[in-house]
């Protein structure tokens, strides 16, 4: 993922602690100068935005789609809120915690938020990466000495941290290049995100089996009498849960030195792993004590499964059951397991009160029947054999989320890096470097481009209709689809996303190579075979065999497309690509506002219906951005 990044030539001392070595021709420069804070007061249309640190400034209306719940509506002294425009920054006290956040609505936001307009040497998406990298967050943290508690951050404080003055052109390229990375890292945490869930249920399908029918396939079975635990092994016992535990709700304000302090984010949900804080936590309300082997249930948000038996003494947050055993013939491990089952789980995850912060009951909890083996000798057998089944299964979930912090971790060194300077992105380091250095490594991607784009040619050139347009089209999702950085840098046009500089540079190159020729007819632009047609297969095996499988699924699709549906699949493909980018989880209605409204007036020419359409054949064939 981070193919050509390198130091820049050269490097000076930046003045600044937070920034620390530059490259030698960046400068610095107060902050104050390159943005300007507005007060420009709400407009009588202004829809209210909400500030978020996930997808940046937009309207409520989104943040409420996309968090599936209200907020808090504002209905009077609208007139002394301050307005809004897409690409403005917004600071708040949360800034101190996630960077200053980026606008992508017109809108209305509360009054004591400050709002920063760029300036004409700053791009939008370059500022947007650096106020979010971490040195840059510490350093406005450093500012707040003197801010009291709940005062919000200034433009003074804002005005205190010097920032780089970054070539236009270096801006873009290390906004484009982060964007990029981010569709990778995205894609990548998608993937295991997936994997994982998939391993989980392979995991609680193992679980739920032994812990409702044993571990003999062809016992026989009898009805349990209830309908969410079905059939149960003929020998099993079934009591109400309230028959076989207490709860126990021993109320201490006080915690003694070797007992443990258990919240509900300290155990990890289907687990039950407990990861207990190193500092010393204060408290100021109510706990409960639990002894070791109670078994502790989390009755907020009830679907985490967060369920849990300390082996020490300890105390808890209220928002746990302490449940203890009053039947010696269930053991208290058996009973966690069972009470961390799916199936059990789900039945009372259906039972809970209250939207936006779902509880269960202990009456609901307490009735619900167990079953479980006679005899402890059977228990402790189903119990070893879930152990020695989801073992592997276990194993595979927790590398998958090593991964997955380990790439999110890279992903904030990474902006660190190269927002900063300490690394050049390929495209600003190809600029830095010597001549003919330079030559070499811009002769080697547009070498590795044309290989891409011969393939492309190579199988649909004898198709009717196969032109320009269309190759441009399918050479910018072949590219998207297969994670292939080819140095194209695609525009906004009228017939899609369109890098006209990479399109004559890729003739150049087929017509260098006798590979092939673009030549214009009564049809438009063709493609014919030259004298070496093919001869560039050895390198396409060589550069791209691994995302072959989705190069050949493009290929395709699109094989008798034609064009036009090849440009509305394309420009959706990247207006979503766009605003996923910049953090936002966009509806299909955005996608399309984003096309007709925001790309060239051209794409209003075809109706919002059929982009619609286009968009729902896109989800049908998986054909998303990652």
């Amino acid at each position: 993922m981070t193919d050509g990044l390198r130091p820049y030539p050269e490097y000076k001392d930046s003045g600044l602690p937070w920034l620390g070595r530059i490259p030698a021709h960046w400068e610095v420069r107060t902050s104050k100068r390159m943005f300007s804070q507005s007060g420009e007061r709400a407009r009588l249309d202004d829809e209210q935005l909400s500030a978020t640190q996930a997808y940046g400034v937009i309207l409520q209306s989104d943040f409420e789609e996309r968090v599936g719940r209200k907020v808090v509506r504002i209905i009077n002294h609208l007139e002394k809120r301050k307005h809004v425009e897409p690409d403005d920054f917004v600071i708040s006290m949360r800034s101190f915690q996630g960077g200053l956040e980026r606008a992508f609505a017109r809108g209305a936001i509360r009054s004591s938020y400050v709002i920063l307009k760029p300036g004409d040497s700053v791009h939008v998406p370059y500022f947007a990466h650096l106020f979010k990298s971490h040195d840059y967050i510490q350093a406005l943290r450093a500012t707040s000495e003197f801010i009291r508690d709940g005062q919000d951050l200034t433009f003074a404080n804002f005005s205190r941290v010097p920032l780089p003055v970054v070539p236009s052109d270096e801006q873009k390229a290390i906004a484009d290049y982060l964007d990029a990375n981010a569709v990778k890292v995205r894609r990548f945490v998608r993937n295991r995100r997936q994997l994982i869930e998939v391993l989980n249920e392979q995991k609680q399908a193992i679980i739920n089996r032994a812990v409702t029918r044993g571990l003999a396939p062809n016992a026989p079975l009898k009805p349990s009498g209830i309908d969410w635990l079905g059939d149960i092994p003929e020998h099993w016992q079934t009591r109400r849960l309230k028959f076989l535990v207490r709860n126990v709700n021993e109320q201490t304000s006080t915690r003694q030195p070797d007992e443990a302090y258990v919240a509900l984010e300290h155990v990890e949900g289907w687990t039950g792993r407990i990861n207990l804080p190193s500092e010393n936590i204060e408290f100021d309300s109510q706990l409960k004590r639990f002894r070791p082997g109670d078994v502790l249930f989390g009755k907020l948000r009830p679907y985490l499964a967060k369920v849990t038996r300390p082996d020490v003494p300890g105390v808890c947050v209220g928002e746990f059951l302490v449940l203890r055993g009053t039947d010696e013939g269930l053991l208290p491990e058996f009973l966690e397991q069972e009470l961390r089952s799916k199936r059990f789980i789900d039945i009372i995850n259906s039972s809970t009160f209250g939207a936006k912060m779902p509880r269960a009951d202990w009456t609901f909890i307490g009735n619900l029947v167990i079953a479980y083996p006679p005899t402890h000798t059977e228990q402790l057998g189903i119990l070893e054999e879930i152990g020695r089944q989801t073992a592997l299964l276990q194993n595979a979930i927790d590398t998958a989320k090593r991964e997955i912090n380990l790439i999110r971790e890279y992903r904030t060194r990474l902006i660190a890096g190269v927002v900063t300077g300490k690394l050049a992105v390929p495209q600003v380091a190809e600029m830095a470097a010597p001549a003919q250095q330079r030559t070499k490594q811009t002769a080697n991607i547009h070498f590795r481009r044309s290989v891409f784009a011969a393939e492309i040619i190579h199988r649909l050139h004898t198709e009717p209709t196969f032109g320009h347009v269309k190759f441009e089209k399918l050479m910018f999702l072949c590219e998207r689809r297969c994670g292939v950085d080819t140095g194209s840098t695609y525009h906004r046009q009228a017939a899609g996303p369109y890098d006209n500089r990479a399109l004559r540079s890729i003739d150049g190159q087929l017509k260098r190579q006798v590979w092939y020729e673009a030549s214009k007819g009564e049809n438009g632009w063709r493609y014919r075979p030259l004298a070496k047609a093919g001869a560039h297969r050895q390198y396409f095996d060589r550069y791209f065999v691994d995302v072959l499988p989705r190069f050949d699924e493009i290929i395709e699709i699109f094989a008798k497309a034609k064009t036009v549906q090849c440009e509305i699949v394309a420009t959706l493909y990247s207006a979503w690509e766009d605003l996923l980018a910049h953090g936002r989880v966009p509806s299909d209605d955005q996608i399309i506002e984003q096309v007709l409204h925001h790309w060239h007036p051209d794409k209003q020419k075809i109706e919002a219906s059929r982009w619609r359409r286009a968009l729902e054949w896109m989800k049908a064939r998986d054909l998303r951005p990652a």
